[in-house]
């Protein structure tokens, strides 16, 4: 998610409002592999083995750096702050990876770095709704069923072929005795006598 430059938070192209996600720093970058997980487990005494109960997941958290493409004002900065400070979970990702979606929100550790001259950045801190990303909703085309359905007027099983079944006197299918087994075909019987 560090990697992609523009991204997407609450359906807003960040570009839009004159912010990319960026690294400020030198060195690799570094977000979280997996979420923070604690294990439960329960101990009695007089064993030293505990006994396994779960595992508890906490939900992803991570930072970002967004800077400003060019001079910032107070209009621009109380935009960036009503897009990004919301009170429920909004969908992020980034353009180069839109496929893995982050239902987050900005926490409070949030900073605005600049030089005095209008020009900066800003370092939030983000919590997502669940250990997990998402992927898009995927929604196939429809398929108009437009055959009509058929119904038979056949009452009984008299007509037709019947192939290891016959009919009893009461005019139902029955499992027939006589079907030919594989014990008794003869050893020298080909695939096409069959």
């Amino acid at each position: 998610m560090k990697e992609g430059i523009d991204f997407y938070y609450d359906d807003i192209y960040s570009v839009d409002m004159g912010l990319i996600n960026c690294k400020i720093d030198s060195g690799f970058f570094e977000e979280p592999f997996v979420a923070q997980r604690e294990i439960k487990e329960i101990t009695i005494r007089g064993k030293d083995k505990p006994y396994f109960q779960e595992v508890k997941r906490s939900p992803l958290e991570f930072t970002l750096t967004f800077a400003f493409l060019d001079y910032y004002d107070e209009h621009l900065i109380r935009e960036v702050a009503k897009w990004l400070d919301k009170d429920q979970y909004k969908p992020f990702y980034t353009s180069d990876n839109p496929e893995r979606i982050f239902y987050c929100m900005m926490i409070s550790d949030s900073q605005l770095f600049h030089n005095g001259l209008k020009q900066g950045y800003v370092q939030t801190k983000w919590r997502c709704d669940s250990p997990y990303s998402y992927s898009p909703y995927k929604i196939s085309k429809i398929y108009d069923w437009d055959e009509v359905p058929k119904t038979t007027t056949d009452n009984n099983f008299s007509s037709g072929e019947l192939i290891g079944v016959k009919v009893n006197n009461s005019g139902q299918l029955i499992l027939n005795e006589n079907k030919t087994k594989w014990v008794n075909l003869s050893p020298s019987a080909k695939w096409n006598d069959l």
